[in-house]
C-alpha cells in the first residue's frame, strides 16, 4: 500500500516584470497587466502589499504571487524598483515674476 500525501498550499513564485497597465477605481489598486517573459499576465491585487511605494505604468516591479483563476494571478507583495535619478539643471535664463503687479493684472 502507497499513501500520498500533497500539498493543497499554492506555490509562492517570484518574477520580476514590467507594468504595462494599473486599474485604480476610486482610491483602489484593483489589478495591473505585467510582461512575464513574454506572456502578458493580469495580476489581481487587492491583497497584495506593496513596498517602496505604488506600482504605475512602465516600471519594473519584483512580484511574489501565487495563480488565480482563469490565467490570472494573485499578488502577495509588490516591490518597486527604483528608477535611476535624472539630473536637473536649470537653464541660465530664469523668468521671474513680480507676483503684485500679476496679481493686479488678473483683477
Amino acid at each position: 500500500m502507497v499513501l500520498s500525501f500533497s500539498s493543497c498550499e499554492p506555490e509562492l513564485k517570484n518574477a520580476r516584470v514590467l507594468v504595462k497597465s494599473v486599474e485604480i477605481t476610486n482610491d483602489t489598486v484593483k489589478s495591473m497587466d505585467v510582461m512575464i517573459g513574454d506572456a502578458e499576465k493580469t495580476v489581481t491585487l487587492l491583497d497584495a502589499r506593496f513596498q517602496n511605494g505604488i506600482a504605475l505604468q512602465g516600471d519594473s516591479v519584483i512580484l511574489d504571487y501565487i495563480d488565480g483563476r482563469e490565467n490570472t494571478l494573485r499578488a502577495l507583495v509588490v516591490t518597486v524598483l527604483p528608477k535611476p535619478a535624472h539630473e536637473f539643471v536649470p537653464s541660465d535664463t530664469l523668468i521671474t515674476v513680480d507676483s503684485k503687479s500679476t496679481a493686479d493684472s488678473i483683477q
